[in-house]
């Protein structure tokens, strides 16, 4: 009998059966190390993405969840509001942009429409 591989580990048969979509007791057989489970069904057991796609490769879908390959987990609802999340950025950050310029307007000093004393011509003014 040999050792179960490492794909197996930290699942349970009735987990293996659904997922491998195979009868519970060739779960348990391929737990035991009594047969070894197909490659196609370790790959799916896996969850690694890459088997779809090589850019994916190293990205896990378990549990529910979508894991980076450093290890940050995002639920599907969240890759759903991901879109909404951008957009509620961008609008704040045209809201930051509006507001910074209209405080920089209201912080510039106020253009002269007449010229200053310095700036007279005298000359013309006393005719």
């Amino acid at each position: 009998m040999k050792l179960p591989p490492e794909e197996l580990y930290g699942w349970s048969a009735n987990e293996i059966a659904q997922i491998a979509q195979v009868d519970l007791s060739t779960a348990r057989r391929w737990k035991r190390g009594a047969i070894y489970p197909p490659k196609a069904a370790l790959l799916l057991l896996s969850g690694d993405l890459g088997m779809f796609d090589p850019e994916w490769s190293g990205w896990v879908l378990r549990r529910g969840c979508l894991i980076s390959p450093e290890g940050w987990e995002i639920r599907m609802a969240d890759v759903l509001a991901s879109r909404l999340h951008e957009a509620q950025l961008a609008a704040y950050h045209a809201e930051s942009r509006r507001l910074k310029e209209e405080l920089e307007q209201a912080l510039c000093p106020i253009k002269d429409e007449q010229p200053l004393p310095e700036s007279w011509d005298l000359q013309n003014l006393v005719g």
